[in-house]
């Protein structure tokens, strides 16, 4: 947890805390509805897919993932791996 933050708890009587559970619900309804077919039938499949990249960017209320939040870094993808091994070479 972030220092200086409160955690909160919600019942689904009371849903009134859970504004950010909503923003995030939004954010990954519009993420599977670019990525889902016609038919709607392979959003289950495609939702680790909204998933991880949404997990992957930063919020703008602190500025960092919600990996770097929980596990104090980004997770990589390959592409970061090439990257790596591009800036590890020598030139002479």
């Amino acid at each position: 947890m972030l220092v200086g933050s409160k955690l909160l708890f919600s019942t689904t009587c009371h849903p009134q805390p859970s504004g950010q559970a909503e923003v995030t619900n939004q954010a990954l309804t519009t993420l599977l509805r670019d990525m889902v077919s016609k038919c709607l039938r392979d959003w289950d499949i495609k939702l680790s897919h909204a998933e991880f990249p949404y997990n992957r960017s930063p919020s703008c209320a602190t500025s960092h993932s919600p990996f770097e939040v929980c596990y104090g870094l980004n997770f990589l993808t390959p592409l970061d791996f090439i990257l790596i091994l591009q800036e590890s070479k020598v030139s002479f």
